[in-house]
């Protein structure tokens, strides 16, 4: 076959390569973090009419905080699979809508021993972990005497459903909305509260031919759940930023940053009234034409807030 021939093929699959492409689809996986409405961001470009979108991902993470004033002590010792299936689908030029079906796996788990290896050989703290039996699952939360929170087996079921709408302003920049739905069990940490939440998702790099990323920003509501009450904070800033780099024509490093305030309130504890920051990192590999592979890791950049450490994997077909 000629070249002359290929340049057909060659240009069908150009536009694939340039168009916005969307970060990891990662979020703050903490235990208290389910009842807070916290959308995946960077999803910069909006599908086209008729175009469909798929994706799931398995989000295993784990968390130790330990941490006591005068008046509060706070434990979560607990490891997390959230397995979420999401679609999308373009129903008018330039508007999209989705859904985002998670499922919850918590409990003990297995990763104790790895997250104390990893920190060992970058020389971070463990934090106590290593003072504790490994594979405990243990979330508590006593309040002046009051023990508001004592849950010391995990579980399995359903989380917060995620409707969403997608709206096109241009082709690198796009608004949307989000609402959740209380289909999760509250009493097991599992969300069971409504909320909502709009956000803004740029694409610096449009056009680029190697680089893509974003830039967003935004802001949530969640109603309060019977766990916390009035500790949580209802009105939530959110915001994130991603850079990519194409290496090779099949495989792309990214690294990106996910933040938002303090979820909750009237708390002299790190793991309750301090901001959320979670820095990720990986590799995406274009498995065929439309089918990608994401495979990264998370780290707690604001100790306590978020979970320790997280493995993501995400499979994208559009």
């Amino acid at each position: 076959m000629t070249l002359r021939a290929l340049l057909p093929a060659l240009a069908c699959l150009l536009p694939l390569f340039a168009a916005a492409e969307p970060g990891f689809a990662i979020r703050n996986e903490a235990t208290l973090s389910r009842s807070a409405t916290l959308p995946t961001l960077g999803e910069a470009r909006v599908l086209d009419a008729g175009q469909l979108a798929t994706r799931f991902t398995v989000d295993w993470s784990n968390e130790y905080v330990t941490q006591a004033n005068a008046r509060e002590a706070l434990t979560i010792d607990a490891e997390t699979q959230r397995v979420s299936f999401g679609f999308r689908r373009g129903i008018a030029e330039g508007v999209e809508l989705g859904v985002d079906l998670p499922l919850l796996f918590t409990g003990g788990g297995a990763l104790d021993s790895v997250i104390e290896g990893w920190h060992d050989a970058f020389g971070l703290p463990n934090g106590g972990r290593e003072q504790v039996r490994q594979n405990r699952y243990l979330v508590q939360y006593v309040v002046d005497g009051e023990t508001r929170i004592d849950e010391d087996e995990g579980a399995n079921g359903i989380g917060d459903v995620e409707l969403s709408a997608g709206f096109r302003l241009r082709e690198d920049f796009a608004f949307r909305v989000l609402a959740k739905l209380p289909t999760g069990r509250s009493s097991r940490l599992h969300g069971g509260n409504a909320g909502g939440a709009l956000w803004f998702d740029f694409d610096p790099f449009h056009g680029a031919a190697n680089w893509f990323g974003y830039v967003s920003a935004g802001a949530s509501y969640s109603g309060q759940t019977e766990v916390i009450g009035a500790q949580q904070q209802q009105f939530v800033a959110l915001g994130g930023a991603a850079v990519g780099y194409r290496i090779w024509r099949p495989v792309a490093l990214l690294v990106q940053f996910n933040g938002h305030t303090a979820l909750h309130q009237d708390s002299g504890l790190n793991g309750l009234d301090r901001p959320g920051g979670q820095l990720s990192f990986g590799g995406r590999i274009d498995l065929a034409p439309k089918l990608q592979l994401d495979l990264g890791v998370q780290e707690d950049v604001l100790v306590s807030s978020s979970p320790d450490f997280s493995i993501h994997i995400g499979l994208r077909y559009r």
